[in-house]
């Protein structure tokens, strides 16, 4: 299970690296086509597509390698049993968000599939893909990392 979490965090780091200078490069072409009076007009659109990639992907690289954000000082004083228990009980409320997540973002993708992006002219399920695939990644990541801290 550790060696999953962590191939996965791995792939979506670099991924996610990858949106990003995608990101960068897009940004930099729009701005240096405005200088030049030849706005490119699908800059815009790439820039949000790759963004909201790049941060779908991030997550689970992040929440692997703990970089996510948690309010633990209370747990942190508690005795061991309960800090299992409030433990489980994170997990079960986060694997539960995660999994609402993905359902509404898969039925999302599937109304996406016969409409177009203005810009770009690419079906709109491709973007809108992010919230499942991320979701799905991040929750794979928190299940591998509950089961392996549990033994």
């Amino acid at each position: 299970m550790q060696k999953l979490s962590r191939f996965i965090a791995l792939f979506c780091g670099v991924i996610s690296c990858i949106f990003l200078i995608i990101n960068i490069i897009d940004i930099l072409t729009g701005v240096i086509s405005r200088q030049f009076s030849a706005s490119i007009t699908w800059t815009e659109e790439l820039a949000r597509i790759s963004l909201v990639w790049c941060v779908m992907f991030g997550a689970s690289s992040a929440f692997y390698e703990g970089d996510n954000m948690s309010v633990d000082f209370v747990v942190r004083i508690l005795p061991d049993g309960l800090k299992k228990l409030c433990r489980v009980i994170a997990f079960m409320i986060e694997a539960t968000v995660l999994g609402v997540l993905i359902y509404y973002g898969s039925q999302n993708v599937m109304g996406g599939w016969t409409m177009r992006s203005m810009a770009l002219h690419i079906p709109r399920a491709i973007p809108l893909m992010s919230v499942p695939v991320g979701m799905s990644l991040f929750l794979t990541v928190l299940i591998s990392k509950f089961f392996t801290k549990a033994d």
